[in-house]
């Protein structure tokens, strides 16, 4: 049977209006989209599934979780969320480092140091031994120095 990857966002009345079709990816794209909402969504915010999401965004604005702390969680919880979300791959190899970010606003004469967090996956996709590979950078909690 030929399994369909459907594209995101999913737009349910592009069905009325274009005769049914629906706008489709590849495999590896559709696992990438799934990766991404796994680690933008705070667990607890989707109202079908609790536990969907990153346990990390709960400890975001604690001052008290150092950057290898938050990295930690965030791996966890990323293997936890994949081995059950995710079952096209396998093997998950997941990395996440935190770096810091400064930038000068001239004009406002302020600087603001933004937390950045590159996340790298490999893994195997289950049903056919390829290798996948995702990555990804995201902007975290932005501060401000006058």
């Amino acid at each position: 049977m030929d399994q369909k990857n459907y594209s995101l966002p999913f737009n349910p009345s592009a069905v009325m209006v274009s005769n049914g079709t629906i706008s489709t990816c590849s495999m590896g794209e559709s696992i990438a989209q799934n990766i991404m909402l796994l680690i933008i969504t705070k667990q607890g915010e989707n109202r079908y599934d609790e536990k969907y999401g990153n346990d990390v965004w709960s400890v975001e604005f604690d001052n008290g979780v150092s950057p290898a702390m938050w990295e930690n969680i965030f791996i966890n919880s990323l293997k936890r969320q994949i081995a059950q979300y995710e079952t096209r791959i396998t093997q998950p190899v997941i990395q996440a480092h935190i770096t810091y970010v400064e930038h000068n606003y001239e004009t406002r004469n302020f600087t603001e140091v933004k937390k950045k967090v590159k996340v790298g996956i490999n893994a195997k996709i289950e049903s056919t031994g390829e290798h996948f590979s995702f990555s990804t950078e995201l902007f975290l909690s932005p501060m401000s120095i006058d």
